[in-house]
């Protein structure tokens, strides 16, 4: 809805603004930087969140979640030639569990999210094969108000509730096919 919509714009802008403080400051140092965020990004920034080890894959296609913030978070980068050391890949479960889940793709307005079982390479990384068309086409003409987040909005894993419950279930969630059924039945009551 329009409200949110806002929050995430706002949410977005300031990830920019700290990614072009970043980048300055590294310039500053000698270096080259370029800030990439929601304005100007010439980074995928897919890959780059988990090849940093920020999060893992989802279902939906392009976003990758946090093991603790879910899809909460607005991404912005800052590529430079810095010597840094580098983060490596992480995963918490969530691959496995989006295999099992499906509620995304059950509860997707526009049918943009695949049923597939696995991912497929698709630009040289493994991604769900979600149809970005549609999902625009139906953020785009939806009657009830900007966007959608409909896939966010259902996720187990991107609950608002920020309590040992809802740790508890994430947890219990990630340890494989039958705790994901699990954790997806407990989240449908």
């Amino acid at each position: 809805d329009g409200i949110s919509a806002g929050q995430s714009f706002r949410s977005y802008h300031a990830s920019g603004v700290i990614a072009v403080i970043l980048a300055s400051y590294i310039r500053n140092l000698g270096y080259n930087a370029r800030a990439n965020h929601i304005s100007n990004y010439e980074a995928v920034m897919g890959p780059c969140l988990i090849a940093s080890g920020l999060g893992e894959l989802s279902r939906t296609g392009d976003c990758v979640a946090h093991p603790r913030l879910g899809f909460r978070h607005k991404c912005a980068a800052v590529t430079t030639d810095l010597p840094l050391v580098p983060d490596n890949p992480i995963d918490f479960g969530l691959q496995d569990f989006c295999r099992v889940c499906k509620k995304c793709a059950d509860n997707c307005p526009g049918g943009a999210i695949t049923f597939d079982d696995d991912p497929v390479e698709h630009n040289g990384y493994l991604r769900w094969n979600t149809d970005s068309l549609k999902c625009t086409i139906f953020r785009s003409t939806n009657k009830e108000g900007s966007s959608c987040g409909r896939c966010m909005k259902v996720c187990p894993w991107d609950s608002k509730e920020q309590s040992w419950f809802h740790e508890a279930g994430t947890w219990i969630g990630s340890k494989g096919e039958t705790s994901s059924r699990l954790l997806k039945t407990i989240d449908d009551m």
